[in-house]
């Protein structure tokens, strides 16, 4: 999974024609999908607590580019 992260700017060139797209991050429970999700986010590892319902987050990819990602509970 790590690596699919840093091959980053090789996906993005992939789809210039994109503004902004959706993710959705789907696991068991305690997997670490929010985890991944605030790294995106904030680019550093936050302490979280258990997730309840859902969390969506709009990251910024590249000046132009925004993810929508969408992470549902296990």
């Amino acid at each position: 999974m790590g690596n699919g992260l840093s091959e980053q700017p090789s996906f993005i060139s992939a789809v210039p024609f994109f503004q902004s797209f959706h993710i959705a991050i789907l696991g068991l429970d305690s997997a670490g999908k929010t985890t991944v999700l605030y790294r995106l986010q904030f680019n550093e590892f936050v302490n979280t607590v258990p997730t309840k319902g859902f969390n969506a987050e709009k990251v910024r990819v590249t000046y132009s580019m925004y993810v929508q990602v969408f992470q549902q509970i296990g």
